[in-house]
């Protein structure tokens, strides 16, 4: 089976999402390691496994262009799913560092619960009937069902609300350079949450597919941004404003 135009433009975009969003992971968690600060580590980690849905897409997509099958679907469903609970965990954690962190245990147990209810559901579908957590629509494509995403739209929510409240503690910073990390963290979390939603909601063209893996692109820089804010960022960005 030959990969059709459609499926052709959603695996390079695909591609091209987890490449660049693999590549701020790292270069933000190798900060850690330059200047010890475990903030480095857990955001860099976090945006690696947050782009976690997207892996099997770009891998099925290369898979495909050797066999014209791509990936099996239980594998599919695997690779797509299985670290989440673990970047929603990393994140809580960074977030924590700097509010709420009294109550860290408390968000840590309650997600902890959440977490397990979704690891053995999701084990339990993926080895008894792999059907009730989705379907392939060709090799680089799938359609979840209403197990998954109800616990992925619980996941986005988790991120972006704990985010806005961390982006607003920069916001409120009378430095420039900490008020623009702070907007641009805000750009970050907001087309994160929307190119997230319309990729799993929205009919695929050509044309959707482009502009969804844009947004999602778009948030990865602005996440980069937002805790590294580069020289190159920062002249154009605080210029512009």
């Amino acid at each position: 089976m030959s990969l059709s135009p459609l499926d052709t433009v959603n695996g390079i975009f695909s591609l091209i999402f987890v490449a660049i969003s693999l590549v701020i992971g790292f270069i933000i968690l190798s900060r850690f390691f330059k200047y010890k600060e475990k903030i480095y580590f857990l955001v860099g980690a976090t945006w690696i496994f947050i782009s976690e849905p997207w892996w099997p897409s770009s891998l099925s997509f290369l898979i495909a262009l050797i066999n014209g099958i791509g990936l099996q679907s239980g594998v599919y469903f695997l690779i797509g799913n299985i670290f989440i609970p673990i970047a929603i965990v990393l994140w809580l954690l960074a977030f924590t560092e700097f509010l709420y962190s009294e109550k860290r245990k408390l968000f840590l147990s309650l997600f902890a619960i959440i977490g397990t209810i979704f690891e053995v559901l999701f084990f339990a579908f993926l080895f008894l009937n792999p059907s009730l957590i989705g379907e392939l629509n060709g090799p680089v494509d799938v359609n979840y069902k209403s197990f998954i995403m109800v616990f992925l739209i619980l996941f986005i929510s988790i991120v972006v609300i704990t985010g806005f409240l961390f982006a607003n503690l920069s916001l409120k910073s009378e430095d420039p350079e900490v008020k623009l990390k702070g907007k641009l963290l805000i750009i970050a979390y907001t087309t994160f949450s929307v190119g997230a939603l319309l990729d799993s909601s929205v009919p695929f063209s050509e044309a959707t597919i482009i502009i969804i893996r844009l947004i999602l692109i778009l948030s990865a820089i602005c996440w980069y941004g937002g805790f590294l804010l580069p020289k190159w960022m920062k002249k154009y960005l605080l210029k512009s404003i």
